[in-house]
């Protein structure tokens, strides 16, 4: 900032706060220098100020100045440059005044004239735009003009200067030939391949042969040029006028007109009727264009029976496209987290989308509520989802039940869980009434209901399109939702239904037979709280004492309820949880209307570790009471020795950690307690904490993307992480295999539930690899395309009567076998496998993608239909890893007892073979496992267990394994070993004369 300039006589700068400028009027907005640029003030007032305020005033300063004015107003001038150091003057003689309103009103008039000056602009410029667009064109032709240059004459004379013209005349040469050497025969002679089949013509020098003279000369090559015009022939606009009379007709033109009218109308009725009876049949064409595929190949399905020869074969090789459904308003751009098939239904697939959101972006609105969505397709609909199902937490697993399909639970972001019974819903669907006849289902709490969707058109049944869709678009509210209080502390992980054969009470234990009757109704729930919870959707028949072999009243949590609130709950109990309304109020208890039974786990338990420190996150469950694989001849495609837990396998789970480990979890493990019986009636005994883990070992560096138990082989576990994937055998400390690194990131992934030696995997560019141990262990077989962007879901149709029916449905689909049987009519995992490996001829793939489409594919025939002897190929591959890890175990065993025994032979003087002795009886330890588990595997070759014997000099060759003959071979090795070392120490000691051993000991 410059210095300030000296201030002239009559002037005093000072500062004058923003209150007094409001006191006396000279603030005209808000800002610092929102003020007037001057104001008479009077003096009087000024006086009074500061005989009152003193030092406050503002004006005391200048006090001396002002009572010296003798005029009755001062004059205060605002200095918006501070010239002379403040920002206000006071003016108290009547010379500054004069000066200072000079300038001032000079200031003013310039910018008067300035302002003046832009309006007489702007006005021009608004008249010479007015000019402009009311200007009137007239339309003449164009009158073409004669192309004149100033240079033309060079030009022409450069285009001269280029071309090349002739300076001498061409040379005209004819060639003849005498007559007589014309028309003669010609003999052709014969050359030897050996010489050569290329002549050679060397150079001969001509005499008569002159040189021409070469010149370096341009040529350019330019158009031709030609003048032309076209002349557009000018129509003028101008105004006509018509005129014209009614014709008049005599009376027998107009008797004719009337009857080819009449004769015309007759053709008119016989072509409608005509029209009308050929319309069903038209109708009935198109229809069957639409569900019959007029491409399909009749004889692909047919092969050679039991498949022989086709280990190798690859028919097919890609996903046949079958259909995508999106949603414009609910899943686009929106990740498919869980997809799910309704079982027991033709052509309907669910799905979940979330926002796509990355972990930091999700931490600032946690807990805030967002309402998602369960989109149920339709084979039949694809512009719009069939059924609706809204939460207001995002869904990040869910499940249909397996015996009541229109029951439907999912797990939320908050950790709570929710329940969708969509009874009426499908009814509507399906056309029928609550009350009409069909197979009846049942409702979330057991309570008979209306028809399940167990067949029949989705569609059909004589109801209103408009209305339907009408009821259909809203989206179904839950029925029941669980207190957040008594839910998981983090997002719900996985869930899944426990078989009808499977209920657990609150204390963790089994129920009794007598108590099962054939439905489902308790899943299971992990998340990375470490927390495995039961939950029984019958609680508020548990709240009323009706269920007493599962709980007590007393282990439904509660809450008081007004009396209104109280009768409101009671009217609610029997309703539906469909019809898009608020979610029902659970029932009230009948003996105690005052409380409200709230939705909350039966039973749970926290997981730790074996060794008590640090406690589990849980991210992948899976159940291990499959039911095992029969052969055509009865036995269990064990393999190995069947690893056993106390317990009952009904209560066993396989679970994944978030922190990459696999754990083996029996949640009814407790100690052996003594009570009466009395009081565990009662329910009042509490069992003695116990860690339900039983076995667990690390799996992958990254959480699990999938944990699933092999539909074949029982105890086999597949885990699939970020990378890679393992094949785990229940018990064992090390996977019996892994695979290598795959190129891109793992999304998802199964076991094919129709062939045991084949494992699907998806990956982040919209791939999916397909490992075939029948083909090959090192590298995966094939790799489909099976979405443009990332996969984040996928599930395959495991019921074979659902996959005939929902192929059926689906147009363009292959035709299956129509006499399958129901395979997931209340049987397991394991058992709808098994017959969808037998009678299934074709597979459906659901795949989810980030973009919110999901994709049906109907899978390739030859990762379909089984190869000749495939569970018996994966058995023995399986087994030989199984002999593998037993080796590397009996190796690391026999490590540890050779450093024992070297250090006993050191002290004790033993024979150098005592080393050998160790190995071989931990040889013939591992081999007696092998033999006992290909005992067990039941396979059809049997052995008897072979004991390795280092003096034995008959050995049964045809009997042993490839594991035991190369460990015999190895044995020998060793054997000779020893022996060359025998005999080069004895040679050492003859010749350095030292003489025999004494005392068992050589010499040294």
């Amino acid at each position: 900032m410059p210095d300030p300039l000296p201030v002239p006589k009559g002037i005093k700068p000072m500062f004058i706060r923003g209150s007094t400028l409001e006191k006396y009027g000279m603030k005209t907005g808000p800002g610092v220098n929102d003020v007037v640029d001057y104001k008479y003030l009077p003096k009087a007032d000024i006086m009074k100020e500061i005989q009152t305020f003193g030092m406050m005033c503002d004006f005391e300063p200048a006090k001396k100045e002002i009572e010296s004015y003798s005029g009755d107003q001062i004059l205060v001038v605002v200095d918006r440059d501070s010239k002379y150091g403040e920002t206000y003057l006071v003016i108290y003689t009547d010379e500054a005044k004069d000066l200072i309103l000079k300038d001032i009103l000079e200031a003013q008039d310039a910018l008067q004239a300035q302002l003046r000056e832009e309006m007489r602009l702007e006005e021009e410029r608004r008249a010479a735009e007015l000019a402009r667009l009311s200007v009137v064109y007239e339309d003449k032709p164009w009158t073409p003009r004669p192309w004149r240059s100033s240079t033309a004459a060079d030009t022409e004379a450069e285009v001269r200067a280029l071309n090349h013209e002739p300076t001498r005349e061409r040379v005209v040469i004819e060639i003849t030939r005498p007559k007589k050497f014309m028309k003669q025969n010609y003999r052709f002679t014969d050359r030897n391949s050996d010489i050569g089949g290329v002549a050679e013509f060397r150079a001969v020098k001509d005499p008569n042969f002159k040189l021409i003279r070469e010149s370096e000369r341009g040529i350019q090559v330019a158009p031709a040029l030609a003048d032309g015009d076209a002349q557009t022939t000018y129509y003028r606009a101008v105004n006509k006028a018509v005129q014209y009379e009614s014709a008049t007709t005599s009376t027998s033109t107009s008797t004719s007109t009337s009857t080819s009218t009449h004769h015309n109308e007759n053709i008119s009725d016989s072509l409608l009727a005509f029209l009308e009876k050929a319309t069903v049949r038209i109708e009935q064409a198109l229809q069957q264009n639409e569900s019959v595929d007029i491409f399909h190949d009749t004889f692909r399905l047919h092969g050679d029976g039991d498949g022989e020869g086709q280990e190798g074969v690859q028919t097919d090789s890609e996903l046949r496209y079958l259909k995508n459904f999106a949603d414009a308003n609910y899943s686009k751009n929106k990740p498919l987290v869980a997809i799910d098939w309704m079982p027991k239904a033709q052509g309907l697939v669910a799905v979940s989308a979330v926002r796509n959101l990355t972990f930091d972006q999700r931490i600032p609105i946690l807990g805030q509520t967002q309402t998602s969505f369960v989109l149920l397709w339709d084979f039949r609909l694809l512009v719009k989802p069939l059924l609706i199902m809204q939460s207001h937490h995002e869904i990040f697993t869910f499940r249909f039940n397996r015996t009541n399909p229109n029951i439907v639970v999912g797990g939320t972001i908050t950790g709570q869980v929710v329940l969708w019974d969509i009874t009426e819903a499908m009814q509507h669907a399906q056309g029928k009434s609550a009350t009409g006849s069909g197979g009846g289902g049942s409702s979330a709490d057991g309570s008979a209901t209306g028809p399940s969707n167990g067949g029949g058109s989705l569609l059909g049944g004589g109801v209103d399109d408009e209305s339907l869709a009408a009821s259909l678009s809203l989206p179904q509210n839950p029925k029941y939702i669980s207190t957040v209080d008594h839910s998981h502390k983090r997002c719900v992980a996985d869930l899944f239904w426990l078989p009808p054969t499977t209920q657990i009470n609150h204390r963790g234990r089994l129920v009794g037979e007598e108590h099962l009757d054939g439905q489902s109704y308790q899943f299971v729930t992990v998340a990375g709280d470490g927390m495995v919870m039961v939950w029984d959707v019958r609680y508020e028949k548990i709240f009323n004492d009706e269920l007493r072999h599962i709980g007590r009243a007393k282990h439904v949590p509660t809450e008081k309820v007004s009396n209104a609130g109280a009768a409101a709950a009671s009217n609610n109990a029997g309703g539906s949880g469909g019809g898009g309304g608020a979610a029902n109020a659970p029932a009230a208890s009948t003996t105690n209307p005052g409380l409200k039974p709230l939705w909350a786990p039966i039973f749970k338990t926290h997981l730790k570790r074996l060794d008590g420190v640090g406690e589990l996150s849980l991210c992948r469950i899976c159940d291990t009471a499959n039911a095992k694989y029969l052969t055509s001849t009865g036995n269990y495609f064990m393999i190995g020795k069947q690893a056993s837990f106390p317990g009952d396998n009904r209560a066993q789970f396989m679970i994944a950690t978030e922190e990459g480990d696999i754990i083996f979890a029996d949640l009814s493990a407790r100690k052996e307690t003594t009570t009466n019986a009395a009081k565990e009636e009662e329910g009042d005994d509490e069992d003695a904490e116990v860690s339900c883990v039983k076995w667990i070992t690390k799996d992958h560096a990254r959480p699990s993307v999938h944990v699933q138990e092999s539909p074949f082989f029982p105890q086999i576990v597949l885990s699939i992480s970020d990378w890679n994937f393992h094949i785990w055998k229940l018990g064992e400390d090390k996977p019996l295999f892994t695979s290598p690194m795959a190129h891109c990131y793992l999304t998802a992934g199964c076991w094919s539930n129709t062939r045991p030696a084949v494992i699907l995997l998806a990956c982040a560019d919209g791939q999916i690899l397909v490992w075939d141990f029948t083909d090959s262990s090192f590298h995966h077989s094939l790799q489909l395309k099976a979405a443009p962007y990332k996969i984040t879901s996928m599930e395959l149709l495991s019921s074979t009567a659902t996959v005939a029916a929902t192929a059926a449905a689906a147009p363009g689909a292959s035709s299956g076998n129509a006499a399958a049987k129901d395979a997931s009519s209340g049987g397991t995992a394991a058992g709808a496998g098994a017959a969808a490996g037998q009678q299934a001829k074709f597979q459906l793939l659901a795949v989810g993608d980030e973009a919110g489409t999901l994709h049906i594919h109907e899978m390739p025939y030859n990762l379909t239909k089984k190869v000749h002897r495939e569970e018996i190929i994966m058995q023995k591959f399986l087994e030989r890893e199984l002999q593998r890890i037993e080796l590397e175990k009996a190796q690391a065993e026999t490590e540890v007892q050779l450093i024992g025994s070297s250090g006993e032979g050191a002290a004790g003087g033993d024979r150098p073979g005592t080393a050998d002795n160790a190995l071989l009886a931990a040889v013939n330890v591992a081999m007696s496992s092998t033999a006992t588990a290909g005992g067990a595997s039941g396979t059809a070759v049997s052995r008897p267990t072979t004991t390795l014997d280092p003096n034995a000099k008959d050995v049964d060759v045809a009997n042993m394994s490839a594991a035991e003959l190369a460990l015999r071979a190895e044995l020998a090795a060793l054997q000779k070993e020893e022996d060359e070392f025998l005999k080069l120490e004895a040679i050492f000691v003859t010749e350095m004369g030292l003489g025999p051993a004494e005392d068992g000991k050589a010499a040294s």
